[in-house]
C-alpha cells in the first residue's frame, strides 16, 4: 500500500503537485494506465491472505501481545496517512471540493457545487483533467463530514496535496480512537482482546480502504460503534453521550443510523435511557439544523434512495429495465430485500455478546444492508468489521472475509483506453466483473444457508486447541 502511494497519483487517478515539506509525500512516477491498479490488487490479496491466517491462528491458540498489535496499528496508520490515496478519487473529487466550497462561504448542499469554485482554483484545476466529473452533485455527506472537510481546506490553503493530508489526519484520529475503545472494552479477556485488534486495529483490508484510500467511513464507524458500545452500562450519562455520538455518526453519512438500532435495543427496557438517548441526539441535531438549515438533512438522507446503484447486480438490473426512473425503482426493491434479510438475520443469528447489548441487532441490520442493498461499497464494511470484532468467532467470519475481499478488489479504479487489445476486454469482463458477481452471490447464499441450518460453528470463549501453547499466567 505504501509503495502504491509513494509512486504518486496518475491516470486513472487525479494528478496534482506535491507540497513539500508537507505531506502527502510521493515521487511522481508515470506508470502506464494498465499497470496502475496492479499494486493495489496485490495489496488486497495479501491483506485477505494475512487476515485469514490470523483468524486461523487465534483459533489454534495464538495469543500475541496486544500492545504489539496496537503499536503495529499506530505504525501502519501513520505510514498510510502521509501518502496519497492509492486507488480512490473520492477524497479529491468530493471531500476536498465540498470543503473548499464551504470555506469560500458557499453551500455544498446546492446542486453543482463546483460552480462556486472560482476560475483557477487549485481544486477545480485538478478536476479539469476529467470533464466527466462535472457537474458534481450536491453533497450527500452530513454536516459532521462537511466540518472536517472545511477544516482540512482551511488548514491546507490552496494545495490539494495538503488538503488530502489533513483529511487523512481526521481519519487517523478516528481509526486509532476506535482501537483504544475496543482495547479498553476487552482488556480483561485476552482472547477477545486479540480478536478485536486482528479484525480492526491491524486488519489490512480496513487499513487499505479507510487509511490508504482515505474514505471518511473511519469517522462514521468510530462514532457509531462508540455510541453503541457506550450502552454497555445502563447509566443515563452514557445513554446521553450515545445519542450525541449517534447523531454525529449519522451526519457523516446517513447509513450510520443503523447503529441506532442497536442503541435503541439496548435501551428498550428503560424509558429513562431512551429519553437520555433522545436528549443527546436532539442536543446535536437542533444546532446542526439551525446552523446549516433543514436542507442539510434532506440532502444527506435523500442520497440513500435516489443515488445510483453501486451494487453491480442492481446496477445491471437498472440498465435492463426500460423505465425513466429505473435506478430509483431498483434502489427501493434492493432496500426492501435488505429489510427482508434483516428480519431473517434477527431471527436466526446466534446470540451476541452478553456484555454488549444491541450489538447482535445492529449487526443483523448492517449485514443485510451490506449484502443485498443497492449501495454496496467496500468501505461501508467498516461498520461490519467494527461489530464482527466483538462477537464470538464463527463461520460468519469467512463469509464476511470473502465479501469484503471481492468488494475491495472491485473498488480499485482502473480505466482502459478506448482502443485496447481484446485480451484486456476479456480480462475486464471475466477477470473482475464475473468473479465479483459470483462471490457476492455466493456470500449471500452462504449467509442464508447458515441462517437455515444455524450451523454457525461458534468458538467457545477463550477456546484452547489441544497441543496449543498456553500463554504465561493463563488459567486452563
Amino acid at each position: 500500500m505504501v509503495i502504491s502511494g509513494a509512486l504518486g497519483p496518475g491516470n486513472p487517478l487525479l494528478v496534482y503537485p506535491a507540497a513539500p515539506p508537507w505531506p502527502v509525500w510521493f515521487v511522481q512516477v508515470h506508470l502506464a494506465t494498465s499497470l496502475r491498479p496492479i499494486l493495489p490488487w496485490i495489496a488486497v490479496l495479501l491483506s485477505a491472505t494475512g487476515l485469514a491466517a490470523g483468524l486461523i491462528s487465534i483459533r489454534q491458540g495464538w495469543r500475541p501481545n496486544p500492545k504489539h498489535l496496537i503499536a503495529g496499528s499506530v505504525i501502519a496508520v501513520s505510514a498510510l496517512t502521509v501518502i496519497p490515496p492509492v486507488s480512490a478519487i473520492d477524497s479529491l473529487e468530493y471531500y476536498a471540493v465540498y470543503g473548499r466550497v464551504a470555506l469560500l462561504g458557499h453551500n455544498p448542499y446546492e446542486a453543482g457545487s463546483e460552480k462556486w469554485l472560482p476560475p483557477g482554483d487549485p481544486i477545480a484545476t485538478s478536476l479539469d483533467q476529467f470533464p466527466r466529473l462535472f457537474p458534481l452533485p450536491s453533497s450527500g455527506y452530513g454536516p459532521t463530514a462537511t466540518a472536517t472537510e472545511e477544516a482540512a481546506a482551511a488548514l491546507a490553503g490552496d494545495s490539494p496535496a495538503r488538503i488530502l493530508f489533513w483529511l487523512k489526519v481526521w481519519n487517523a484520529v478516528a481509526y486509532l480512537a476506535l482501537v483504544l475503545v475496543l482495547d479498553r472494552l476487552m482488556r480483561s479477556d485476552p482472547a477477545r482482546r486479540v480478536r478485536v485488534h486482528l479484525l480492526w486495529s491491524v486488519n489490512p483490508l480496513m487499513l487499505f480502504l479507510l487509511m490508504a484510500d482515505g474514505h471518511n467511513d473511519a469517522l462514521g464507524t468510530a462514532l457509531g460503534a462508540s455510541a453503541l458500545f457506550a450502552m454497555r452500562k445502563s447509566r443515563l450519562s452514557r445513554a446521553f453521550w450515545a445519542g450525541v455520538l449517534l447523531v454525529l455518526a449519522t451526519t457523516v453519512k446517513a447509513t450510520y443510523v443503523m447503529f441506532g438500532v442497536g442503541v435503541a435495543w439496548a435501551a428498550r427496557r428503560s424509558p429513562r435511557s431512551l429519553a437520555a438517548v433522545a436528549a443527546g441526539a436532539v442536543a446535536v441535531l437542533i444546532p446542526f439544523c439551525l446552523i446549516n438549515g433543514w436542507s442539510t438533512l434532506k440532502a444527506t438522507t435523500s442520497s440513500v434512495v435516489s443515488g445510483t446503484p453501486s451494487n453491480l447486480l442492481w446496477h445491471d438490473l437498472a440498465r435492463v429495465v426500460s423505465h425513466g426512473h429505473a435506478g430509483a425503482v431498483t434502489n427501493v426493491i434492493g432496500l426492501l430485500a435488505s429489510g427482508a434479510l434483516a428480519i431473517v438475520l434477527l431471527w436466526r443469528l446466534p446470540q451476541g455478546p452478553a456484555d454488549l447489548p444491541g450489538v447482535r441487532e445492529a449487526l443483523a441490520l448492517i449485514l443485510a444492508f451490506l449484502f443485498v442493498s443497492p449501495y454496496l461499497q467496500a468501505w461501508y464494511d467498516a461498520m461490519l468489521f467494527s461489530l464482527l470484532a466483538v462477537i464470538t468467532a464463527s463461520r460468519l467470519d469467512w463469509v464476511v472475509l470473502a465479501q469484503a475481499t471481492a468488494l475491495s478488489i472491485y473498488s480499485v479504479i482502473y480505466f482502459y483506453p478506448t482502443h485496447h487489445p481484446t485480451l484486456w476486454e476479456l480480462f475486464e469482463r471475466y477477470g473482475t466483473d464475473v468473479p465479483y458477481t459470483l462471490i457476492l452471490v455466493g456470500s449471500v447464499v452462504a449467509l442464508l444457508w447458515l441462517c437455515w441450518t444455524r450451523n454457525w460453528g461458534q468458538a467457545a470463549p477463550d477456546e484452547l486447541v489441544p497441543g496449543a501453547p498456553v500463554a504465561l499466567g493463563e488459567t486452563v
